[in-house]
């Protein structure tokens, strides 16, 4: 039988505790509330240079073009457009975080023809990563670095497999392939500090059927226990778990969150925005096949894209059946879930939309 769990540490809540730890983590700063994402991604580009600024400016404006037309065209157009708006998006990412692209640069993602020769269902599908390039030319593996990705490229990705581990598509996606949940959801990130150490309380409810199916796999990985040990809980319908402390004094506090922020994210995290704010999981996936939330959205996208813009005429044939669903519920959440949470990366907080604009 195991033994019982040591007692949780003994310390007081940081005051200002960060709302959109660990994901969206610069410093401890309130959140940001905007029903214009678009404006707050101007916001940013502010602290460029001028000739810089007026690049972003013109990438975020020609996003937006895209992303308007994508409200209204029918079904068959709107991936190609959305995918156009969230490169042009994602370039005005990577220059706010300072990577220069030359202006000749590529997508840095494809369709492989590969894609061509097997059966034309979605189940087979897949897309390439390309590798950086040292020019910084090639877009997605800067944008997966923008994201904190660490494994090697040049990488191929199953179409399937990224839809996956998109969060807030994923109850639609176990449904329809009747498969297991990767998501645990999170009840509440604590940091909590005593004594000049700084450490992160995590707390799961017990009874939740994700946090049952989802949990026990995830933390028997290296990459959970290497960050996290349980500790005894004081609420009997809640697991706790709690990461080591990390010296901070006073004026070092946020770094030492900072550092907390980056070992938690490692046991791979992902978030979906509601509207009581942002709502965070652990994904139970091994870490080689861990891919950032915001990046598998990305390549999907492109996918759907390509297949809009070089095989019209086999669209109708790989969204056909059982996925079409998963699809359709994948269009319908991107918008607000790729550029809110782009913007929460960037700013390095929450940023999240007013009760007003939520529908």
């Amino acid at each position: 039988m195991p033994g019982r769990p040591p007692k949780a540490q003994e310390g007081d809540s940081v005051a200002n505790a960060p709302g959109g730890f660990p994901l969206f983590y610069e410093r401890r700063k309130p959140r940001v509330v905007t029903a214009d994402p678009w404006a707050f991604l101007s916001h940013l580009a502010v602290r460029l240079g001028k000739r810089n600024e007026d690049i972003a400016n013109a990438y975020i404006a020609q996003g937006y073009d895209f992303f308007e037309a994508a409200q209204t065209p029918r079904f068959h157009s709107r991936p190609l457009l959305y995918y156009y708006a969230f490169l042009n998006v994602v370039k005005a990412a990577l220059l706010i975080r300072q990577v220069a692209l030359p202006p000749l640069a590529r997508h840095g993602i494809s369709d492989p023809r590969a894609n061509s020769r097997i059966r034309l269902r979605l189940a087979g599908q897949g897309v390439q990563i390309q590798n950086a390039a040292n020019d910084r030319s090639e877009i997605f593996p800067e944008f997966l670095s923008l994201l904190g990705y660490k494994a090697a490229l040049p990488k191929f990705f199953r179409v399937i497999d990224l839809l996956e581990v998109v969060p807030s598509i994923h109850r639609t996606f176990t449904q329809v392939m009747a498969s297991p949940p990767i998501f645990a959801p999170i009840e509440r990130f604590e940091i909590r500090y005593r004594r000049g150490s700084v450490w992160v309380l995590m707390r799961v409810v017990r009874a939740d059927k994700d946090v049952r199916d989802a949990l026990p796999r995830t933390r028997s990985r290296r990459a959970f226990t290497s960050v996290f040990s349980q500790v005894e809980s004081e609420h009997d319908d809640e697991l706790w778990f709690e990461t080591a402390p990390v010296r901070a004094q006073t004026r070092g506090i946020d770094n030492a969150i900072g550092q907390l922020a980056v070992l938690v994210k490692r046991c791979g995290t992902a978030a979906i925005l509601t509207a009581q704010g942002y709502r965070f999981y652990l994904v139970n996936t091994p870490p080689s096949a861990f891919v950032p939330y915001l990046a598998a959205m990305y390549g999907v996208i492109f996918y759907l894209g390509s297949i809009t813009r070089y095989k019209p005429d086999v669209w109708d044939k790989i969204i056909s059946g059982k996925e079409s669903w998963i699809v359709e519920e994948f269009l319908a959440s991107l918008p607000t879930q790729f550029l809110y949470g782009l913007a929460s990366e960037l700013a390095g907080v929450d940023v999240v939309r007013p009760y007003a604009a939520v529908s």
